[in-house]
């Protein structure tokens, strides 16, 4: 399960926790994510991983991607593990050279989804508008290897009015594609769909995923990193497996002159998916502008097929 352990959470939520810096950077700086895994955390900038956290018996691993230095003319020597705050405190003090580096790689190798895929969780979890979100975002860039699946993000659908309880709420998995050339391409709408339909045919498997997501939203929570008003309760999530989940595409910067998303989504393979009720396959429409996620904005293929 992708999961903290006691001490990491430790390390991370108290002062005298030796990853503590970490965490208040992370939470005074909204162009980073903190990422939950087995054992590990990741910082992502730009949808990329700027520092990745490995526990080990008596420290931390660090890990920076050296193919980031490929576009810079400078590398940062920084501690190989943490040990204590000084070596956590190093590497904050850099990171602002950090993604500096990261930058001029993105530029080179841009990877939109990724950077937008942070911007979703952003905007939903953490923001001035997050507490007006329904959805909120367990988890970025997800792989499945037992079914070759990768799924850009793990959400949790908690409408506002059932926030006294942990109960009500939702399993979501949300794909999004950047612009007209993602959606027919070897992780087009229909490769997913079917990735979709494997994870949660396999009832195990879908069971994992959400003890995963229910884990990582009540461990994101309890280090201060998602922003919404509990009222009196204190409450953490619950997910039923035999509620319906939901399957979320987000189609960023459609070009609507172009009749390729049409004819995609008049691919009978299609419909199949939406009528065999074992996920309810929803389309993004943003209220005016932005990736505030509520449930009004989510449209049936029927519905948003008339928008087409």
């Amino acid at each position: 399960m992708r999961a903290l352990s006691e001490q990491f959470m430790y390390d991370l939520k108290n002062p005298d926790g030796m990853l503590h810096p970490i965490l208040e950077r992370v939470k005074n700086d909204q162009t980073l994510m903190l990422a939950i895994r087995q054992d590990k955390i990741n910082i992502y900038y730009r949808g990329g991983s700027l520092l990745r956290i490995e526990q080990l018996k008596y420290s931390y691993k660090t890990f920076f991607n050296p193919n980031y230095y490929k576009e810079s003319k400078f590398s940062i020597e920084l501690p190989g593990e943490i040990q204590s705050h000084i070596e956590a405190q190093k590497w904050v003090d850099e990171f602002s050279n950090l993604k500096q580096i990261m930058d001029f790689h993105i530029k080179k190798n841009p990877k939109a989804e990724r950077e937008f895929q942070q911007l979703v969780a952003r905007e939903n979890n953490d923001s001035t508008i997050s507490n007006e979100s329904e959805y909120f975002i367990s988890d970025i860039e997800v792989s499945d290897s037992e079914l070759g699946a990768r799924i850009d993000m793990l959400a949790i659908r908690w409408p506002v009015k059932f926030r006294k309880t942990g109960n009500n709420c939702k399993a979501t998995f949300i794909e999004m594609k950047y612009a007209d050339d993602a959606l027919d391409n070897s992780s087009g709408l229909i490769k997913h769909l079917q990735d979709f339909d494997a994870s949660i045919t396999d009832k195990s498997r879908y069971q994992e995923f959400l003890e995963v997501m229910e884990s990582q939203f009540n461990q994101l929570d309890d280090l201060g990193l998602l922003q919404f008003n509990k009222g009196t309760s204190n409450a953490k999530v619950k997910l039923n497996p035999d509620d319906r989940p939901e399957v979320i595409f987000i189609l960023a910067n459609h070009n609507p002159r172009s009749t390729k998303l049409k004819t995609i989504l008049s691919d009978p393979q299609i419909d199949e998916y939406a009528r065999a009720n074992k996920f309810d396959l929803k389309f993004f429409v943003s209220s005016f502008a932005g990736y505030g996620l509520h449930t009004d904005c989510m449209l049936s293929l029927d519905e948003f097929r008339k928008l087409l």
